[in-house]
């Protein structure tokens, strides 16, 4: 077979037949002979065969028939069919050749209008716009017809029934909103009707006023109007309050918005005091002001001489009269027609102030200009403002209709950046020009005459009149209603005079620890005695005491109700706007371009961990709670920094004058010998003083006039006592008291370091040492301190080592063994003893009277005995 044959259709099924008959008669005869005995079988079985051909080869006759037929009938049937598509594709193009004939008809390409050649589409389509046309214009015409009517119709209406001439009114505004809402849509033309419309509703709502407002002016004429109206009213006036009630409740009638759909509601949108929203002018309320409005602007607008730019009290001062004088009428008679109109919004009085405001605001808003280039009269004026509108607040309860909070006449000077920014300006260049007065003065650091309590700092003339002044600032914006305003006061004035006066006082402090520790050599034009004695006292005390006054004060500032709330504005603000409890953010915010904030943040500085203050946090439900702390608690603290570093100067300077006068009792070498006193005692004499002093009792009268003071303590002694009488004079108890301690410290200090672990002491020496201390220098503290040797606790338990007795000959003999008093030998003996357990060794000092001594200490004194 070639390579062509083996893609032949016909040949492939033939080969497919032959493999298949092959297999079949392979299969048919496995099946039927399998053994040598079916051969038996093969004449049947070929038989059965032969009738099973024929009788297929019958059926393959008759299917061959039946084809044929079948498709000699399909390809009849396909044939009529292309015939039938041949003349409709005839037709299709029969019909497309008259279309376009007829088309050709209708629609020229160039058609002159006007012309007989204009084509019959081009007139229909100019006919039907002329029908819209006339359309538009009969409705057009019809809208004006009845806009004209429904207009007259409330003309005719108002005077009779005010009432039933909102009905027209109501209906013309309708129609005008109608319009309004398909004027994009209805074109050009429309676009006017609306226009004209909505000028129809004004103007009839204008005619309408101008009707009822006169009827309205005739019986405030009746009345007197503006003389104020007293109570009770008098008899023949009642036909006159009923015609001003009528008059005033038709008015009312009025008192809606353009809008219609809030005709039938005409306060109800508008009162919304979630927004702060404020109610719309009643307008006879409007009308009874005018009058009073012209008598404002003709005292204060004119030439007048009550027209003063210095004097802004004269006119605030004449509002408050009008609404004092008119509140009785207002609060009665007015209230009860309002409240009756359904106007229950409404307060009377309030309506009456917001319209008188309207001159005031005018009247400010006018002066501003001028004001501005008279620094003095702008800050009275805004002062005389903030008087003005907290009279308004608190005498009068005024609000405005419809709002909550009001921000205040002085929203005039706060509204405008600039002109705010020149008011602060005004305002530090005032503080400042007075706090550079204060500090140039020459008695800046003397002290103020007044009696103070013991207990509390006594401030010295500049710090109180710094204090004066820094009330003054408060006073000049703590009536402003704004946050971020009273801030920045705070801020850009207070927080930086408080800086300044900081920075002062330790520049002060910085010369005089520079002088004080450069002493030694030669210093030109400063005198010694300036930084040295009680003169060095007197500066660092008055320092101290200005220090010490500013911070007291500024600290019970900050917990006064108007501090309390900004600093809870502060952290509320910084936890909402920031998540955390930082309020730097929020004060940089409020400063704006002030500059750097000289007052420190809540948080800075100090972290509120180790403050044991937190600022503000939120809690589980994520409200912000606010903990302790006040706007203050800073620049308190720098000053309290001051206190602390001239408290350790007085420290220094009172140690180092004792110190200097100390070098004669340091210098003594006899402390070793025993004959250390100028009197005849003997060492049984010192043993039985030594006795009476371990029994815990004080020495009698004949002992401490037996062993004298050292005559080298004289000078050093007096000179302490003097700069410590000096301190108790000028300082507080409970300052005083703290700076002894401390200087007790230094001194004990210092003895033990050069005398008592420099020197060695005999019996007699430790005796006079002890003498030393507690006719010295434990008594000069008495005057102030009920046990001042509590102070040297280490000195006092140090004598009584050293003035231990050397054997058992020199005490006295007692009784009672437990009171018997050790010998030196016998508390050596014990210190030295290897074998005894560290806890005696505590225990046997506590016998001895000694409590606060290490057994290290204990030791090291012992050891300064000759005799040990």
């Amino acid at each position: 077979m070639t390579s062509t044959d083996s893609y032949d259709p016909e040949v492939l099924i033939r080969d497919l037949d032959e493999t298949a008959t092959e297999n079949y008669v392979v299969d048919f005869l496995s099946s039927h002979f399998r053994e040598l005995e079916d051969l038996e079988k093969l004449n049947s079985t070929l038989a059965e065969l032969k009738e099973n051909e024929q009788s297929l080869n019958e059926k393959h006759i008759q299917t061959q028939a039946k084809t044929s037929k079948v498709l000699q009938q399909a390809l009849d049937s396909f044939n009529v069919t292309i015939n039938e598509l041949e003349n409709l594709q005839v037709t299709r193009m029969e019909l497309e050749d008259a279309l376009a004939d007829h088309c050709s008809i209708v629609v020229s390409e160039n058609p002159v209008e006007g012309s007989e050649n204009e084509t019959l589409m081009k007139k229909l389509v100019k006919l039907q716009q002329q029908v819209d046309s006339l359309e538009r214009s009969k409705r057009y015409l019809k809208v004006l017809v009845i806009a004209d009517e429904l207009s007259t119709k409330a003309k005719q209406l108002i005077e009779k029934s005010p009432q039933k001439s909102l009905v027209p009114y109501t209906q013309l505004a309708h129609l005008a909103r109608n319009i309004k809402s398909n004027s994009k849509e209805a074109g050009h033309a429309v676009s006017h009707l609306d226009k004209y419309l909505q000028q129809c509703v004004d103007t009839l709502w204008e005619d309408m006023k101008s009707r009822l407002t006169k009827k309205f002016k005739q019986t405030l004429d009746a009345l007197n109007w503006p003389t104020p109206i007293k109570v009770p009213y008098p008899p023949n006036t009642t036909d006159k309050f009923s015609a001003f009630r009528k008059a005033f409740t038709e008015l009312l009638l009025l008192q809606r918005p353009v809008d219609v759909d809030e005709v039938p509601k005409p306060l109800e949108s508008k009162n919304s005091k979630e927004d702060n929203v404020p109610l719309p002018p009643l307008l006879p309320m409007q009308i009874m002001v005018e009058p009073l409005i012209v008598r404002f602007r003709y005292h204060f607008d004119s030439k007048r001489p009550t027209n003063r730019i210095d004097k802004p009290e004269w006119y605030f001062s004449h509002v408050i009269t009008t609404i004092r004088e008119h509140s009785p009428f207002l609060t009665g008679a007015v209230q009860a027609i309002v409240d009756d109109a359904g106007f229950e919004k409404y307060h009377a009085k309030n309506e009456f102030i917001r319209c008188l405001l309207v001159a005031v605001t005018r009247k400010l808003n006018n002066s501003v200009p001028t004001l501005l280039n008279s620094p003095q009269i702008f800050s009275h004026t805004v002062f005389e403002t903030l008087q003005f509108d907290q009279t308004l607040r608190e005498l009068h309860m005024y609000t405005p209709p419809g709002q909550e909070e009001w921000g205040g006449c002085v929203e005039v000077f706060t509204g405008k950046k600039e002109w705010f920014k020149a008011w602060l300006k005004v305002e530090k260049a005032f503080a400042e020009a007075r706090y550079n007065e204060i500090m140039h003065s020459e008695d800046v650091w003397e002290m103020v005459d007044e009696e103070f309590p013991d207990d509390e700092y006594k401030p010295t003339k500049s710090a109180a009149k710094l204090i004066n002044l820094l009330e003054l600032v408060t006073s000049r914006y703590k009536l402003l209603p704004l946050f971020h305003n009273r801030i920045r006061f705070l801020i850009a004035i207070q927080a930086e005079l408080l800086v300044s006066y900081s920075k002062r006082i330790d520049s002060a402090v910085d010369s005089f620890g520079n002088l004080s520790y450069s002493i030694v050599r030669a210093v030109p034009n400063v005198a010694t005695t300036d930084i040295t004695g009680v003169e060095g006292l007197k500066r660092l005390c008055r320092w101290l005491s200005s220090a010490g006054f500013i911070s007291r004060t500024i600290k019970e500032w900050g917990e006064d109700s108007f501090f309390l709330e900004l600093w809870h504005e502060v952290t509320v603000r910084a936890a909402r706007n920031t998540g955390n409890t930082s309020a730097h953010d929020v004060t940089v915010r409020a400063v704006h371009n002030i500059g750097a904030s000289p007052l420190p943040s809540p948080t800075s500085s100090i972290s509120s961990t180790e403050q044991g203050q937190v600022t503000s946090s939120k809690n589980e439900n994520g409200a912000i709670t606010v903990d302790e702390g006040t706007v203050f608690d800073d620049p308190a603290e720098l000053f309290d920094n001051i206190c602390e570093r001239i408290q350790s100067l007085i420290v220094k300077n009172v140690s180092r004058e004792f110190f200097n006068g100390l070098k004669a009792y340091i210098k003594k070498n006899n402390w070793s010998r025993s004959d250390i006193y100028n009197n005849d005692l003997t060492r049984q004499q010192i043993a039985v003083l030594n006795n009476q002093s371990k029994d815990n009792q004080s020495k009698d009268t004949t002992s401490r006039s037996v062993i004298e003071l050292s005559p080298e303590l004289y000078s050093p002694l007096s000179d302490l006592a003097h700069s410590l009488t000096f301190l108790s004079n000028n300082l507080p108890d409970r300052i005083f008291k703290h700076i002894y301690k401390d200087v007790s410290k230094e001194l004990e200090d210092y003895l033990w370091d050069r005398i008592l672990m420099k020197k060695h002491f005999s019996e007699m020496g430790g005796c006079q040492f002890e003498v030393d201390m507690e006719k010295g220098l434990f008594t000069i503290g008495k005057r102030w301190i009920r046990k001042p040797e509590n102070y040297f606790r280490r000195l006092k338990d140090a004598c009584i080592l050293l003035t231990l007795p050397a054997n058992n000959s020199k005490i006295e003999s007692k009784s009672d063994e437990k009171s018997q008093q050790r010998t030196l030998s016998q508390v050596i003996s014990m210190l030295s003893d290897d074998e005894l357990e560290p806890i005696a060794i505590p225990k046997m000092l506590e016998n001895l009277g000694v409590h606060h001594l290490t057994p290290k200490e204990a030791i090291d004194v012992i050891e300064r005995r000759v005799d040990s």
